[in-house]
């Protein structure tokens, strides 16, 4: 190793280190807030720690028991007031472009693609459901249980399947005069 490449090393390392700290503490932050024992007495003991990582909420959440979120791309979350996560759903803000994936290649070589994902006002995610990365759900939809969501969902129904498709919509309730 020259000693150019040395002190350039050297120069980076504060960097380097800084990063990986921010991306460690994210990580650590979204464990604790995972199982955070905390949450039956408080239940926005979770919530608060979404918003330490970088989760944009608005308004007041309920997310569940062991809910994953992508810590490194915790920016691409919005939630909107009044959102209901249940236990054990997955959020992921990227995953991997296979578009030019072929025999004998590394997967671990290929890109991500990463995209935001937008929770509107008071819609609700079923138990186990996987969310993927570019998905909006629509203001008060509700989201079965273990649904797999890759595509946007519009406002007020009910979607359910492996991909998640609308099912049944609401009507707008009467109002008598």
């Amino acid at each position: 190793m020259t000693i150019k490449r040395l002190f350039h090393k050297l120069k980076m390392a504060p960097k380097f280190f800084s990063s990986h700290f921010s991306y460690f503490m994210k990580w650590y932050l979204m464990k604790i807030a995972k199982n955070a024992i905390l949450n039956p007495f408080n239940r926005s003991v979770r919530p608060w720690l979404w918003k330490k990582i970088g989760v944009k909420i608005n308004g007041k959440i309920s997310i569940g028991y062991d809910v994953y979120l992508d810590a490194g791309y915790a920016h691409l979350l919005t939630i909107e007031d009044g959102v209901w996560i249940a236990s054990r759903c997955l959020l992921f803000c990227h995953k991997r472009i296979l578009d030019d994936y072929h025999v004998g290649d590394d997967y671990n070589k290929l890109p991500y693609k990463t995209g935001p994902i937008h929770l509107k006002k008071g819609c609700c995610i079923g138990m186990d459901s996987l969310v993927f990365p570019g998905v909006t759900v629509g203001e008060g939809t509700i989201v079965a249980a273990g649904s797999l969501v890759t595509k946007d969902i519009p406002a007020w129904c009910v979607a359910a399947g492996r991909p998640a498709k609308p099912i049944k919509f609401f009507e707008p309730r009467e109002t008598t005069v």
